[in-house]
């Protein structure tokens, strides 16, 4: 299939509101992503579907704040109604005080993702998000 620069557009996006929400503990939207049956293998544990990753994200730390930067994103596989999206993502992490000041940023680490993209009711969704360890945190 003949990719265009706006295929590629569309597809990329998913992948920056995934962290853009992470980041900004806008738990909804990084849920609606996910396709019905959409898979994450997340901390050692598979989420399956978008309430199974809402409840996970709510469980988060509210005074940890992160930055998932991405990086080397490619799509590396498309058809008519799948992709395959890989790259790289450093995550940085810092946590809040009583006083909402923020500590010293940690890198939480690099990791080696791919996101295998489903087309679902007209919009492309998170059909599995899995990720291995690059490189370990500092």
């Amino acid at each position: 299939m003949q990719m265009r620069d706006s295929d590629v557009d569309l597809l990329s996006e998913v992948v920056f509101r995934f962290f853009s929400g992470l980041d900004q503990h806008d738990h909804r939207s990084v849920a609606k992503l996910m396709a019905r049956k959409g898979t994450w293998q997340r901390q050692g544990a598979e989420l399956v579907g978008p309430e199974a990753v809402l409840t996970a994200l709510e469980q988060r730390d509210p005074k940890r704040h992160t930055a998932h930067l991405v990086s080397n994103l490619r799509v590396e596989t498309v058809g008519e109604n799948s992709a395959r999206l890989r790259y790289y993502m450093t995550a940085f992490e810092s946590v809040a005080d009583a006083d909402q000041t923020l500590g010293p940023p940690k890198m939480a680490g690099v990791r080696d993702c791919t996101d295998d993209l489903i087309l679902e009711d007209g919009h492309w969704r998170i059909g599995c998000k899995r990720s291995k360890l690059l490189l370990p945190a500092m």
